[in-house]
């Protein structure tokens, strides 16, 4: 039987076969083949008879689509052999079906794809011979699934193997390959008839546990209503040779799989532990080894108490055991404290593992009581509450070995209203203030707590103060404020605003300036911004040409401080003043203070000569006399540090001589601060 199937699949793809390469996937696992009787209207009003091919192919939701070589069918009448290429159709994701006390870590995925493809459906006598094949997927438990082909020669009926020589070459190896091959019965003999056609594509792929009984049906339905009797089928391999990772197609006969026996035979694809019901299909025992197992299920057709075709429907499902006493088992999981505040309508949270809802997979069953004398039996249970407490019981897998039990307070207090307002604008440099408007209708309000996070970086800040500010330094920035509210009678709720830091107009340069008397300085202030709707307002409008200007000019000979006040496009505010000395001269002006703070703004502190031709010396002193600076550099000056380190702030003392274009010595004394 095994000789007569591979000679009539090789008959088949004899002028298709000689030279077809494909590359090696790995990644093929199951499928069906299935067609049916169809017709329709030719143009010119001519019935139109054909047959609907079907094919179902299954792969792991991480891998490529199949790339499918065509269908072929041989007309047993006229020995002619045609090849129907592929037309796409849809693809589904399926999660397979599992034993329910297995705890997967990972969602398990296969990709249904379907194909169809269409044939004449021409009167004949001695009917159709229809094969499909590919490669390739995994190795199995329970086959010899790479096998020495020295064993099949004789099968190639001289088809080419790339050489002149007709026979397979030695040490060739015979993959586990996607087959299929059946006939369909002359239509003189069977007017209309389309073959069995399964009914779930999600059980493609059987999860069980080993020494632990299962049980699963797979149906099938017939088009034609005919009776049907399920069988388990040797699986199907055909040949092909591995060359660099390329394998090349030279017969697509197929030929039954080598079983290992005698744990695994064609009879007992699972072992003898694992049978078939033979009128419904459901498939039950158990399986002793762990491993992929390939399950084959075949399909006769009945009508009328009489056998349809000697080649039966075939459907393979790869089967999955697991030693489950080491995989993690389902787990009931419950927050151990449920608060509501908002409603009297709860949903209820579920922890409880397995879950993997990126690919809507659940295979744990969940039994609930309410608290309030009611039950419910989904993941997430909405229900009605009346105001108080209660105590809830979840139970995951009830009535199976693994079934598990979680338990939670339920606290339904929806009285509690959080809101917060925030004052001012959240400008970098400036205070923010955020207070708290929560309020609560039973209880009290027992705590308050504030989270601030960046969403940026997530780094956050928290505060219990009731209205705390804080100050935003960095612009461009985005937080999440959120308000937490805890009540007397356990019950939180919270209140999340959004907030985005803008940028503050910047401070002045400087804040003392010595000018030259009756010439003009231009003053510049900064909104932070691009100067489009920002505002400028200095005061007073004394010796300035537009007191309205970014950068007014300033003319005068009395020292004079001016203030400004900036608003830019954000929405944010400043105010900032300068102080302008007008020199007269001779004289050397020394501020009364510096910054050492390295801002870039008033870092150094050194003497301002006006009308002198030569500096003698700056010398600054702490105030036990001991020097800390001296120079007799031009506009040189003290950096704020002793011998490289950081001089403490406090006041200190300076001397500063130099003389004027008379050569007459002008000698200041005077103190400064400094500010760290």
């Amino acid at each position: 039987m095994r000789r007569v199937a591979g000679i009539l699949a090789c008959l088949l793809c004899i002028a298709y076969c000689r030279a077809q390469q494909a590359t090696l996937p790995n990644n093929q696992k199951a499928g069906e083949l299935s067609y049916r009787l169809m017709g329709d209207v030719n143009t010119d009003g001519s019935p139109n008879i054909f047959y609907r091919f079907v094919l179902k192919m299954v792969v792991d939701c991480s891998q490529p689509a199949p790339g499918l070589l065509p269908l072929f069918i041989r007309d047993l009448s006229r020995s002619t052999t045609k090849s129907y290429s592929w037309q796409y159709d849809s693809a589904s994701n399926e999660v397979s079906v599992a034993d329910p006390c297995i705890a997967f870590t990972y969602a398990p995925c296969y990709r249904v794809y379907y194909y169809h493809t269409d044939a004449p459906a021409d009167y004949n006598f001695g009917g159709y011979a229809v094969f499909f094949g590919d490669c390739c997927r995994d190795g199995y438990q329970n086959l010899n699934t790479a096998t020495n082909a020295s064993q099949f020669e004789g099968l190639q009926l001289g088809l080419a193997w790339g050489t002149d020589d007709p026979k397979r070459p030695g040490g060739s190896t015979v993959y586990n390959s996607i087959a299929y091959s059946f006939t369909i019965p002359s239509r003189f003999k069977v007017a209309e008839n389309s073959s069995p056609e399964f009914t779930n594509s999600s059980d493609t792929v059987l999860y069980v546990c080993t020494n632990t009984r299962f049980g699963h049906t797979f149906s099938a339905w017939d088009p034609d209503g005919d009776s049907l009797v399920y069988s388990f089928l040797p699986s199907k391999i055909f040949y092909a040779e591995g060359l660099n990772r390329v394998i090349q197609i030279h017969t697509l006969g197929s030929i039954d799989a080598v079983y290992k026996e005698p744990v695994y035979t064609a009879g007992s694809p699972l072992g003898e532990g694992v049978v078939i019901d033979a009128k419904t299909g459901a498939v039950s025992g158990v399986i002793q080894d762990t491993g992929s197992y390939m399950l084959t299920i075949g399909v006769y057709e009945y009508r009328n108490g009489r056998l349809i075709s000697s080649t039966p429907h075939m459907r393979d499902i790869v089967v999955k055991a697991f030693d489950c006493s080491k995989l993690p088992v389902p787990e009931a999981a419950l927050p151990p404290l449920i608060n509501t505040c908002v409603s009297n309508t709860v949903i209820l949270p579920n922890n409880s593992t397995p879950y993997h809802p990126e690919l809507y997979w659940d295979n744990t069953t969940y039994l609930w009581s309410l608290g309030d004398g009611n039950t419910a039996t989904v993941r997430n249970p909405v229900h009605l509450y009346d105001t108080g407490a209660y105590n809830l019981r979840l139970i995951t897998m009830a009535g199976y070995r693994c079934a598990d039990t979680a338990y939670s307070k339920l606290l339904v207090y929806p009285a509690v209203h959080p809101s917060f307002l925030i004052i001012g604008n959240a400008c970098t440099g400036q205070p923010v203030k955020f207070a708290s408007t929560a309020t609560t209708d039973i209880g009290a309000i027992s705590s308050l707590k504030w989270t601030f996070v960046n969403l940026k970086d997530s780094s956050y800040f928290t505060s219990e103060l009731s209205n705390p500010r804080y100050i935003f330094n960095i612009p461009n920035q985005e937080y999440a404020a959120i308000l937490h509210v805890l009540t007397s009678k356990g019950c939180e709720a919270i209140d999340t605003q959004y907030i985005s830091v803008s940028q503050s107009p910047l401070p002045l340069q400087t804040h003392d300036t010595i000018v030259t008397a009756g010439v003009p300085f231009r003053l510049f202030a900064n909104s932070g911004y691009d100067t489009t709707g920002s505002s400028y307002i200095w005061s007073p409008s004394t010796g300035l040409d537009d007191p309205f200007s970014a950068d007014p000019v300033a003319t005068g000979n009395q020292d004079i401080t001016y203030s400004v006040r900036i608003n830019n496009a954000f929405g944010c505010s400043l105010t900032d003043t300068i102080r302008l000395i007008y020199y007269k001269g001779p004289d050397i002006y020394v501020p009364a203070a510096f910054t050492p703070n390295g801002d870039g703004l008033n870092d150094v502190l050194r003497p301002f000569p006006v009308g002198i031709q030569k500096l003698e010396f700056f010398r600054v002193f702490d105030r036990w006399g001991n020097a800390v600076y001296q120079t007799q550099e031009y506009l040189a000056g003290w950096d704020g540090n002793i011998k490289g380190r950081q001089a403490p702030p406090g006041t200190y003392i300076y001397e500063v001589r130099g003389k004027d274009y008379n050569n007459k010595p002008v000698l200041k004394r005077g103190s400064i601060l400094l500010i760290r």
